[in-house]
């Protein structure tokens, strides 16, 4: 499975068996240059510099609590001019801390002993393509400032992070209209439901820190560091995980948000932005930059009267804001009932978007870790799914049309 650009490794331990395990990982692809360094940097000294910078990634063990190795890597990577990306391996009993403290100091990954060959790999992958994109694909005009679409749900467990990862999967490889053939789209889920996000299971996605990079960081993020916490999916697009751990709402602060968005919508054509159950003031800026809302909700008196006040507590900072209300988990009636008709005089809209109740579909998506959209596009639910995307992106189209 050779990718499309060749790339140098080298693997520096002291640990012959640990050179041959990393090497065996990468040389069944065809186009890796491998070479070994059976030492440790504070053994390289001077020389390790002429050694690693003329490659393109440097895979070695660290152990946190080696002062004198830490203190070598630390003094060579001041030293790193170019896009050499150094990924260490650690004990799996590394504390997140140590973790942190070696990322301080400058290695772009730290990743556990126990990680498999496929994890190394996407990991290489994942820091190479990030370090590569501003070259070639960043600021390429013709997917500058894209549509920001938030989701958001009257209730928890109504099924909103369902519809953001279906959104992202279907955004990226729809668009054929009569106009035009299909093109890609270029597309990022946003998971920002710090506490309880969980996009990354249902994309079968495993966290790697990305956003407590962000949060933790003191320099302001650029577009840069922003890629370096995005994971591409298997179907094209990116995602930025919530937090595995449980972190403070209060952790994100409004400017931050402003900048990730501000980064993203010079590169990507859609942001989809799974938002937090909790109203926080970091909202802001994602609604002020919205180009529609989208609310979940089911027709139930409770659920109709909280999306009525997100819709109001939202559209407070952004009067103009078009909210798309989605009803999940119910059919879209033949004949609007009493009640039905009573929800859209309360939302002071009709209800057109509908996706069925189809419970073993969803469950065994999820279970699976993929989205529904691709796993079953022939199913009531993935139908369903598919038009929403369709509709939210065709309006787009359509008001761009007309300007």
């Amino acid at each position: 499975m050779g990718h499309h650009q060749p790339r140098s490794i080298i693997i520096v331990s002291e640990r012959v068996s640990f050179s041959q395990e990393i090497s065996g990982v990468f040389s069944m692809e065809d186009n890796n240059t491998i070479t070994t360094a059976n030492e440790s940097f504070k053994m390289m000294n001077g020389r390790a510099g002429s050694l690693v910078f003329d490659q393109d990634v440097v895979i070695f063990e660290a152990d946190p609590d080696d002062a004198d190795e830490i203190q070598a890597v630390k003094e060579l990577l001041k030293k790193r001019t170019n896009g050499t990306i150094f990924l260490a391996l650690t004990g799996n009993e590394v504390s997140i801390t140590k973790a942190r403290e070696l990322k301080k100091i400058g290695i772009d990954e730290v990743l556990p002993l126990s990680i498999d060959s496929d994890g190394i790999r996407a990991a290489v992958d994942e820091k190479l393509s990030a370090m590569r994109a501003p070259e070639q694909n960043l600021f390429n005009g013709s997917s500058a400032l894209g549509q920001v679409i938030p989701v958001t749900q009257s209730r928890g467990g109504i099924g909103s992070t369902t519809i953001a990862v279906n959104l992202a999967s279907t955004l990226v490889g729809r668009d054929k209209t009569m106009f035009k053939k299909a093109t890609r789209k270029s597309v990022v889920l946003l998971d920002l439901d710090l506490q309880f996000g969980n996009s990354n299971v249902f994309l079968d996605l495993e966290d790697k820190g990305g956003f407590l990079n962000i949060i933790d960081s003191a320099e302001k993020v650029d577009e840069r560091f922003v890629g370096s916490t995005l994971q591409r999916h298997a179907l094209g697009f990116d995602v930025l995980c919530a937090p595995a751990q449980v972190v403070p709402l209060h952790s994100m602060r409004p400017d931050l948000v402003q900048d990730i968005i501000d980064i993203l919508k010079m590169k990507y054509d859609y942001i989809i932005i799974d938002l937090p159950r909790a109203v926080v003031d970091w909202v802001e800026p994602v609604l002020k930059s919205a180009s529609k809302l989208v609310i979940v909700t089911d027709t139930s008196v409770p659920c109709v009267r909280q999306a009525r006040r997100l819709m109001d507590l939202y559209r407070e900072d952004s009067v103009a804001l078009p909210v798309e209300v989605v009803v999940n988990r119910e059919r879209r009636p033949m004949l609007k009932s009493e009640h039905v008709r009573e929800a859209e005089k309360v939302l002071e809209t009709k209800l057109i978007h509908w996706l069925p109740d189809n419970p073993k579909v969803a469950r065994s998506a999820v279970d699976l870790g993929r989205p529904i959209v691709d796993m079953k596009p022939k199913s009531d639910l993935g139908k369903a799914l598919t038009l929403l995307a369709s509709a939210l992106s065709y309006s787009e189209q359509t008001v761009n049309r007309k300007k």
